[in-house]
């Protein structure tokens, strides 16, 4: 222990004579301990702890289904202690105080804080009578919302609140962070089964419930999906024409976590790679910087050699200096680490789950300590092996760089420091091809044809309470009057109203040509149902190509019409648009009103999201003949729409004084959204390669200056027998053009096997893009050659009199 002290008091008091390249070694290891600390802390909380509830590795999700289906299932389950369902989020609005405040809210079944085996912070959960049908109104709230808008009252419990215009009882308050079913809700509400916000005659039939579940003790999830299987099979037959009785619907049991965050884990563990990629290249920056120093230093290792230290007293002293180093880079690494983490939660283009989780704690720190010692050890083992075996006789005997050569042994014409830079090289190539491959599929995206003009749009949630607005008629009066009002501010030149709008998610419904025998519900292909307001594709831009759009004599009374896009005309009439015409044809839409649909129109293709359309065709229909107590409202201006965003919440007021507006953004915002994951992942990999780069360069640099330096004399020879200048060039270039030809290769052939796991973030483009592989091939040895220019020239104009006197 003494011999590490005094190794530690030697390596402070030489890490002092050369603070420039402490400076370089401690920062240049900072921001690789303090990436891959950071991923850690990210991972640690996202992927690899258990979801804080009870036996969290029982919970179970198992997909959409109807009321039925899911009372049936409850019922008839062995494999389950319960199940639960949940509904898709809604805007509940707070009535309290002069402001009304649309919060973000959710229906849960009442056992569900039983089957997460969670307790609340204060209060009670949910009781049986009050998810039945004409239940008392009660509600569960946020520990945030507690505190924000009632300023931690301990006596809220049994209080009551309005919310979306009805009086609620609070029953209890949930602990912080709670994130179930999904992060950021406000409010938990009881009856998910009857939900408002569906209409009645559509909750028999449509699978907008969640189900979820916790599995008995010794129950697998084999076991369990076996079960599933029978009881999916008896409500088959049973039910057969209901929409959640489709062969297809979903056959496995999904854990709750992977549920949860199977969407990111690809993306993180890319992200943990690549950080990892980038210590690996730090490692060998700092291990180049340690061989060149350890060459300034071979006299003194001679001289302490021949005094009696043996080669391990050498090989410990140079590897406490490289551990004292990492150390002190792993601290300003920690607390560059802490400093990233507290950037997460104010992303907006892409939302992690569990946010409220990832806090650095001794486990994060351990790891952070960790890996600064192996961190260490690895870019010290190099030099210290080397440094530590010097040859006695020739270096006590040579002066200048004669005496300070030799550390390094050839291996295919490379040498250990030639060897550093060509796996930095091969590193950064490949996080450099992961980087352009993400860039592409980001300019790919956006490259799409959406359809419709997204400049100049603004959006708004606007949620009615079904307590007031308890009729369609009374729904769909408020949107076509809302829709006036706006539509007469000035600088407005369009404004409509749909149930969603582009880029803000969809529903489907069966349908079928109606002149054709009567399929099952549950056999006709599926479309995107969109009930808009009249002058919804003037709004948006979308080119009408044969018959009329909407206009407000389309009633709930009048005869039912639908517009339709070019691909559901297709599917239908195969010889539209030269053979056949559908307008003036009849379609069966949805399973609720029996009366057909006349087609009126056809409207041109519209992304109503840029991927993940499960339903390509897309049918829109008359809000009055549809109505719904919610719907976006996009308001087509002539400047910036979010600069008329006050001017359209009054008009809100004027036809409800007591309606807020929620989620108020431009439709670019809502595209840029749509790429925030890919964006993310583009500036993260993008930052890390840029670096990774750099690193590379330097390595390249200062191995090729370092070997014209210690060739001085060999330059000077080579001059003074006739060779010019150019000669010296392509000999010095050449060198660091072979170093990064090596590196290129190893990299693409790493980069063909890596980039496969990428296939599932990438749009448009192959993970083997030759295009790309070969273009960043091109540039780095564009850049390698540059960094070797400058060595090389300052080489070439060496004076062969001053080279030969060294």
């Amino acid at each position: 222990m003494e011999t590490v002290w005094q190794d530690a008091r030697h390596c402070w008091r030489t890490m002092r004579r050369a603070p420039g390249f402490t400076a370089t070694a401690v920062v240049t290891l900072a921001l690789a301990i303090g990436g891959n600390t950071a991923m850690f802390t990210i991972i640690r909380a996202v992927l690899l702890n258990p979801l804080p509830y009870g036996d969290s590795e029982q919970l179970v999700q198992m997909g959409n289904g109807t009321p039925s289906r899911f009372f049936e299932m409850r019922a008839a389950s062995q494999s389950f202690t319960d199940l639960g369902a949940y509904t898709r989020q809604e805007a509940v609005t707070l009535a309290t105080g002069s402001e009304p405040e649309v919060l973000k809210g959710i229906r849960v079944s009442e056992s569900f804080l039983r089957i997460l085996k969670a307790e609340p912070l204060l209060g009670r959960g949910f009781r049986p009578e009050e998810d039945a049908a004409g239940g008392v109104p009660v509600a569960m709230i946020s520990s945030e919302l507690w505190q924000r808008r009632f300023g931690g009252d301990p006596q809220i419990v049994g209080k009551t609140v309005t919310l979306s215009a009805m009086p609620c009882v609070i029953a209890g308050v949930l602990p912080p962070r709670f994130q179930f079913p999904m992060p950021g809700l406000d409010v938990w509400l009881t009856a998910p089964t009857e939900w408002p916000l569906m209409p009645l005659k559509s909750r028999t039939l449509s699978p907008f419930l969640t189900i979820f579940g916790r599995l008995k003790p010794g129950i697998g999830l084999d076991r369990a999906n076996e079960e599933l299987k029978g009881l999916r099979h008896q409500y088959a037959v049973a039910h057969p024409t209901m929409l959640d009785a489709k062969s297809r619907s979903p056959r496995e049991l999904t854990p709750m976590k992977e549920e949860l965050v199977g969407s990111v884990r690809t993306m993180l563990w890319m992200l943990f790679g690549a950080v990892g990629f980038v210590l690996l290249i730090a490692c060998a920056n700092v291990a180049s910087l340690l061989l060149a120093r350890a060459t300034t230093r071979t006299r003194e290792f001679a001289v302490r050699a021949a005094l009696g230290a043996g080669r391990r007293r050498l090989m410990g002293q140079l590897l406490v200096e490289s551990v004292v180093l990492s150390f002190l880079g792993g601290v300003l690494g920690v607390a560059l680490a802490a400093l990233l983490l507290r950037l997460i939660p104010a992303m907006t283009s892409f939302e992690l789950p569990r946010t409220a989780e990832i806090r650095m704690d001794w486990i994060v720190l351990a790891f952070a300590g960790g890996l600064s010692v192996f961190t260490g050890i690895l870019f010290g083992l190099a030099p210290s092996v080397g440094a530590s075996r010097p040859d006695l006789i020739h270096v006590l005997r040579a002066s200048g760089p004669a005496g300070q050569a030799g550390l390094g042994r050839s291996w295919l014409g490379i040498n250990l420091r030639g060897l550093l830079p060509v796996g930095q090289v091969a590193l950064s190539v490949m996080l450099l091809i992961g980087a352009a491959l993400l860039i592409k599929s980001v300019m790919n995206l956006r490259g799409v044809n959406l359809g419709f003009n997204a400049s100049n749009l603004l959006t708004m949630r606007v949620s009615l309470p079904t307590s007031r607005y308890d009729t369609g008629l009374k729904q769909s009066q408020f949107f076509q009057e809302l829709v006036q009002q706006v539509g007469t501010l000035p600088g407005v030149r369009g404004v409509t109203a749909g149930m969603t709008i582009p880029m803000t998610g969809f529903a489907g419904s069966p349908v079928q040509d109606a002149s054709q025998p009567v399929l099952k519900l549950n056999e006709r292909p599926v479309a995107k149902l969109m009930p808009v307001t009249p002058g919804y594709f003037q709004a948006f831009e979308i080119p009408l190509l044969r018959g009329r759009a909407f206009t407000e004599r389309d009633t709930e009374e009048a005869q039912r019409v639908t517009v339709i896009d070019e691909s559901l005309a297709r599917r239908f009439w195969p010889g539209y648009p030269t053979r056949q015409d559908p307008i003036g044809q009849r379609l069966l839409i949805g399973g609720v009103n029996p009366k057909p649909a006349e087609v009126i129109g056809i409207v041109a293709n519209v992304h109503q999201s840029l991927e993940n359309d499960m339903w390509p065709e897309t049918m829109y229909v008359a809000f009055a003949q549809n109505a719904q107590p919610f719907a976006m409202v996009a308001v087509r201006t002539a400047g910036d729409p979010l600069s008329f965003a006050n001017a359209v919440r009054a008009r809100v007021r004027m036809v409800d004084r007591d309606q807020p507006v929620a989620e108020v953004r431009s439709m670019d915002e809502l595209v840029e959204l749509e790429v925030g994951q890919r964006r993310l992942l583009v500036l993260l990999l993008g930052g890390f390669a840029v670096v990774a780069l750099l690193l590379a360069v330097i390595g390249i640099y200062g191995v090729v200056a370092y070997s014209a330096a210690q060739r001085t004399q060999e330059v000077g020879i080579r001059r003074a027998l006739g060779a010019q200048q150019a000669d010296i060039l392509r000999l010095v270039v050449g060198h660091g053009f072979a170093l990064a030809l090596s590196g290129i290769g190893v990299g693409l052939a790493g980069a063909y096997g890596l980039t496969r796991v990428m296939k599932t973030v990438l749009f448009g483009v192959s993970p083997t893009d030759p295009l790309t592989f070969g273009g960043i091939a091109v540039v780095f040895l564009v850049v390698a050659l540059g960094a070797s220019y400058v060595p090389a020239r300052r080489a070439a104009r060496v004076d062969p009199m001053a080279a030969l006197r060294v």
